[in-house]
């Protein structure tokens, strides 16, 4: 059986993976999953890649680190 898996990002082709699949019911699914995993890696970094505005990773702290005062009642 002949399994062809297709990525797109923003309609532009990321991947496209073709492999034959044979053997047993076990071993057609676990070459699909693995297909599925190495595809689902190009996509996730294609996705990344297109983000025009990326965030820094972490906040930058602010300048004062005052804890703010808190209401004895709670």
């Amino acid at each position: 059986m002949q399994v062809e898996i297709t990525v797109k990002v923003n309609g532009q082709l990321v991947k496209t993976h073709v492999a034959e699949v044979g053997g047993t019911l076990e071993e057609m699914e676990e070459t699909i999953h693995a297909l599925g995993k190495q595809v689902a890696n190009h996509s996730l970094q294609a996705s990344v890649e297109a983000v025009t505005n990326q965030r820094p990773l972490f906040r930058k702290r602010a300048a004062s680190c005052d804890t703010k005062a808190t209401s004895p009642g709670r």
